[in-house]
């Protein structure tokens, strides 16, 4: 399947729209690349696309997440887990499961199937820390770039964040596909600033390794959400 084929409008909000639905589903379902730039994410949001996640892994699929240090203190367990994983055929092997489990186990065990999917690189990691002009700040942007087999791409900006408490907010989102000429400039500039961020090489927000990010912060990588508001 081709992004090409997926016929979303340009502007989604979630009133009138189901964002997971009717556009994160049906893009991961026919993307083999996925770049997402975050404010908040939590592992709930996982089990709310299961169905496109599954079907992204089947496809050889390879996500990256640029996201802020705030982290429920379990999901940040689970990212050290599948990250460690990465190196410990023990605790690798405790992890893995076949493709054709995990539609189940991201319903059943999100945060186990988080580790399995870290530790087998479908997905990967990096948290984001501002400074220099930015210092005090958040990392706070929300944007996100679909790529396919046949290298068609698809880039989304909004106020959505990967959370339940996202859609259940009025949240929206603007779609850029890069094979209409009217927006191949905004699409390549969301490809590269996120690979900037993901190589740390924007100077004013630093951006960490799961393995490192462990003692940044005074080596509290996390802070709780109060009352989980964005899971």
């Amino acid at each position: 399947m081709s992004l090409r084929e997926l016929h979303v409008p340009k502007f989604m909000d979630t009133s009138k729209n189901d964002l997971i639905g009717g556009f994160f589903v049906p893009a991961l379902e026919r993307a083999t690349h996925y770049d997402r730039g975050v404010g908040f994410f939590t592992s709930g949001w996982l089990r709310l696309a299961s169905r496109g996640m599954v079907a992204f892994a089947r496809n050889g699929g390879r996500a990256r997440w640029v996201t802020s240090p705030i982290l429920e203190p379990d999901d940040w367990g689970a990212l050290l887990d599948g990250s460690t994983a990465r190196e410990d055929e023990t605790l690798r092997a405790s992890l893995v499961r076949s493709i054709d489990e995990l539609e189940e186990t991201l319903d059943e065990s999100t945060r186990s199937a988080l580790a399995w999917l870290v530790a087998d690189g479908v997905l990967d990691f990096r948290l984001a820390l501002p400074r220099n002009k930015l210092e005090r700040g958040d990392f706070h942007d929300k944007f996100g770039v679909f790529g396919d087999v046949n290298a068609n791409w698809i880039s989304f900006n909004g106020s959505y964040n990967d959370s339940i408490q996202g859609n259940r907010n009025y949240e929206s989102i603007k779609i850029f596909p890069g094979w209409d000429s009217s927006f191949a400039d905004l699409v390549d500039a969301d490809r590269s600033r996120f690979e900037r961020l993901w190589k740390n090489a924007d100077p004013n927000v630093r951006v960490f390794k799961l393995p490192d990010a462990h003692s940044a912060h005074r080596g509290h990588p996390f802070r709780p959400q109060a009352d989980h508001q964005f899971r």
